[in-house]
């Protein structure tokens, strides 16, 4: 009974101070927007996102999908999904077969990692940024630009040591 109270109690310290404001602590979606929310704003979640396939414009907290998320405008935490993760602005962990951002900070994790501005770390079989600033770690690496290092069977950095090496190639 004193587990169940507690846990009762750090969720309800954690959602409480949301539901006072104008964003959801709690979202359970079913397909994209198709959602409800604890308050009822299924666009804003500081909090917990949990679904089959969310779109939300900002998350800060967790977002939890089976197969699809989406995430329009920025992510502060941690997004995963067994599918596809889309985000425009990441600041934390992406987690997907298919992560793919314009904007992250942190580390993207999946089989496909996709991303323009890169600060941080790819870990997957095949990642691409634009502008890598980190660590690609994969099967398949490519940056067109890199400040970093890319460790891997095959890297592609069009500004590398080599523009195309095997094992490792970066550029610092």
């Amino acid at each position: 009974m004193k587990k169940i109270v507690l846990i009762a109690a750090l969720f309800a310290a954690a959602v409480l101070p949301a539901a006072a404001g104008d964003t959801g602590a709690l979202k359970l979606s079913l397909w994209d927007e198709i959602a409800v929310a604890i308050p009822n704003n299924i666009h804003d979640v500081k909090g917990v996102d949990l679904g089959i396939a969310s779109k939300t414009a900002t998350v800060t907290g967790v977002q939890l999908d089976l197969l699809f998320a989406q995430t329009e405008y920025e992510l502060n935490g941690v997004s995963v999904t067994w599918i596809i993760n889309l985000a425009n602005k990441v600041n934390g962990v992406q987690w997907g077969l298919l992560s793919k951002s314009e904007d992250l900070t942190g580390v993207q994790l999946g089989i496909v990692n996709m991303g323009n501005e890169v600060l941080g770390v790819q870990y997957g079989f095949y990642n691409q940024a634009e502008n890598m600033n980190g660590l690609q770690l994969g099967f398949i690496n490519y940056a067109k630009n890199i400040t970093g290092l890319q460790i891997g069977l095959l890297n592609i950095a069009e500004n590398g040591w080599l523009p195309a090496m095997v094992f490792v190639n970066g550029r610092f």
